[in-house]
């Protein structure tokens, strides 16, 4: 019997065995990642904003707008998260995984938009707390069209919206070039004598090739606010 012949084989097939487990492994780490749709990152050119001042920088496209100077410095509140401002890709990943009281008011944003596209969170207030007062912004850059992001808020927002609150209706709108989706919601939670009307803003508007969504979060008065930030908005000429 030819020994050597053996251990040939035998090495082959373990080889084989190797290398069919770091195919796989590597397939699964690969799919994982396409399966995330948090993976901020430079190596996928992920949309993420840069303060300066207190204008947003949303990059890699050079687009801009405006916040209030008060956002800068928010006021604390006792008990509740304090940071406001997630821009960075580090910062927006965290975000992803850290809604907090705030969570189903994520599913039902997430249900329209790809948190992969989401290049800022800005607020008057840190997310995620207990309060019913404040402004929430996301800004997504997105290769949908502006027909597109219609029909996911009238079918997968509205069914979200509609699943995890007690009551919610789609109602249109404009702001001057900007198109609108409000998802009016009702949060009534069982058990609880807590009552709120609110809603979930969508203003979606196309630039050369790409759709910017700015995503509002409120319970109203925060109109005058809304047009500052989408008139503040500019998309450089040469995109």
């Amino acid at each position: 019997m030819d020994m050597s012949g053996i251990r040939r084989k035998y090495s082959f097939r373990v080889l084989s065995c190797l290398l069919t487990a770091l195919v796989a492994s590597l397939s699964a780490c690969n799919n994982e990642r396409h399966r995330n749709p948090a993976n901020h990152s430079a190596e996928n050119n992920s949309p993420h904003s840069i303060l300066e001042g207190r204008t947003i920088r949303v990059e890699p496209y050079g687009a801009t707008f405006d916040i209030p100077e008060s956002w800068l410095t928010p006021q604390a509140i006792p008990g509740e998260p304090s940071k406001n401002l997630y821009l960075n890709w580090q910062e927006l990943d965290y975000l992803y995984r850290n809604d907090g009281a705030d969570a189903e008011d994520a599913q039902v944003i997430n249900s329209v938009l790809s948190f992969q596209d989401c290049a800022a969170h800005v607020a008057d207030k840190a997310w995620g707390n207990h309060l019913w007062n404040d402004l929430q912004v996301r800004v997504y850059v997105t290769d949908a069209t502006t027909e597109e992001i219609a029909g996911r808020v009238e079918k997968q927002g509205l069914a979200e919206a509609s699943e995890v609150f007690e009551h919610a209706s789609v109602v249109s709108g404009t702001n001057g070039a900007w198109n609108k989706k409000t998802l009016d919601v009702i949060d009534a939670p069982p058990g609880t004598d807590f009552i709120l009307g609110k809603r979930v803003d969508f203003y979606y508007r196309s630039f050369t090739n790409k759709t910017v969504v700015f995503v509002f979060l409120h319970a109203g008065g925060f109109d005058e606010t809304i047009s500052s930030l989408l008139d503040s908005f500019k998309w450089p000429v040469s995109q």
